[in-house]
């Protein structure tokens, strides 16, 4: 039915698996405490395969695609994430899924 296209319960649970993987990689990083630098590239690499295996294979349109940004931000923002960082990841968030697949890869 045409009303199903509104559905927005499939991205709102995606983008808070993304953020709760984010966070919890965060997490275990912190607790490990090595080169700070490459430590945030690499939970910003897993964060954009977790987009391309997870969410992608979804193909959301622009009204679920908000949807999961929307998401995924608060739930970043509510576990304590700073404005900047949350901004930051969502717009990488968003990126990630308007590249056709496998266009960043080399």
């Amino acid at each position: 039915m045409w009303t199903e296209r509104f559905n927005t319960k499939i991205a709102a649970d995606a983008g808070n698996k993304l953020a709760d993987h984010f966070l919890a990689a965060r997490s275990a990083a912190q607790k490990g405490r090595k080169g700070q630098s490459s430590s945030q590239e690499a939970l910003v690499n897993s964060l954009l395969q977790k987009v391309d295996q997870d969410v992608r294979p979804l193909r959301l349109g622009i009204f679920r695609r908000a949807k999961l940004a929307n998401t995924f931000k608060w739930r970043l923002l509510e576990s304590g994430a700073d404005v900047a960082v949350a901004d930051k990841l969502t717009k990488l968030l968003l990126l990630q899924l308007s590249q056709k697949p496998g266009a960043g890869k080399s």
